[in-house]
């Protein structure tokens, strides 16, 4: 029987299935049923993917994402003449700095080894907030001074600037450059970082946690026979032989343990004797095996003597 096409009216073949003029199909689409079985079966997995999703993002949410790097702040830079003494020694003094920076309350100046572009990094490692840790955020660093070999090439020093106790002013990350004999310039940044937060992170992850790893003390005699290969080095802040709570050296040496990279911050055991504390102070120092594993702390004084 012949029939035309119901689109353009062309005369169409006989089971023909479309249109050779138009190319238009001729039959009607139905709707196809999925069976029901399938479309559960088809829901369910996308539920269990849609929950994996979930999982795997809380997941991230909570190991898997850092807190957002502060960077460094970004200022003006005022221009710090230094000048060396004839050992080569330059020290760096809050009375000095007052000339640039009259606000100052204090000031934290050490040679660094971090390269970090965060400066919340070079604050964790800083003497300041290992104060306001120890002093429950009391007291800062205050009339505190720091120095550096201007000789040795390749010195990297890390200047940074308090007015408050959480608050940061001026920065200076790098190496000082010599601009005549025994004169050396440093280009501090002024920056406005309350850094109030990262204190109150770093007292909630050292309040009841640094216990346990000044719970064995290892008596200087003990040190040979205890297995240390690596040391981790306190402050010159002890007043005695007993490790007093309140001392900062405490929070150093415990965020240094615990640190990404404490191996970085390690010394050979054959090298203790160099990094004895001031006349009338004792220095902390945790004592690690061959595979950085903690064994205990010990105490000496400034000839390597326990208590």
């Amino acid at each position: 029987m012949e029939h035309n096409c119901p689109h353009c009216g062309a005369p169409l073949p006989e089971d023909a299935s479309f249109c050779p003029r138009c190319t238009q199909s001729i039959r009607d689409r139905q709707p196809v049923k999925i069976p029901s079985h399938l479309w559960r079966k088809g829901l369910k997995w996308a539920l269990v993917l849609v929950l994996i999703l979930a999982v795997a993002g809380g997941l991230y949410a909570r190991f898997g994402r850092e807190t957002p790097s502060a960077g460094l702040p970004a200022g003006d830079t005022t221009a710090v003449i230094l000048e060396e003494d004839e050992s080569g020694m330059v020290t760096v003094t809050p009375d000095l700095l007052r000339e640039y920076f009259p606000l100052l309350a204090g000031l934290n100046f050490s040679t660094t080894s971090t390269t970090s572009d965060d400066i919340d990094d070079y604050l964790m490692e800083n003497f300041q907030l290992a104060n306001l840790v120890a002093s429950r955020g009391a007291a800062g660093t205050d009339e505190e001074r720091g120095s550096f070999y201007a000789r040795s090439s390749g010195t990297r020093i890390c200047l940074l600037l308090f007015d408050r106790n959480t608050h940061l002013m001026g920065y200076f990350i790098g190496e000082p450059v010599q601009i005549e004999e025994r004169k050396w310039q440093i280009d501090v940044v002024s920056c406005d970082y309350d850094f109030t937060e990262l204190y109150e992170e770093q007292l909630a992850a050292f309040e009841g946690n640094w216990e346990a790893d000044f719970s064995t003390y290892i008596p200087p005699e003990e040190i040979e026979s205890s297995g240390a290969v690596w040391f981790l080095s306190g402050y010159n802040t002890g007043k005695g032989p007993v490790l007093r709570e309140d001392d900062a050296q405490i929070y150093h040496l415990w965020a240094l343990l615990h640190s990404p990279e404490p191996e970085r911050q390690c010394r050979e055991i054959e090298r203790l004797e160099e990094f004895l504390p001031n006349e009338g102070r004792w220095r902390c120092y945790l004592l690690l095996d061959k595979d950085y594993n903690l064994l205990g702390y010990t105490m000496l004084d400034y000839q390597g003597n326990g208590g």
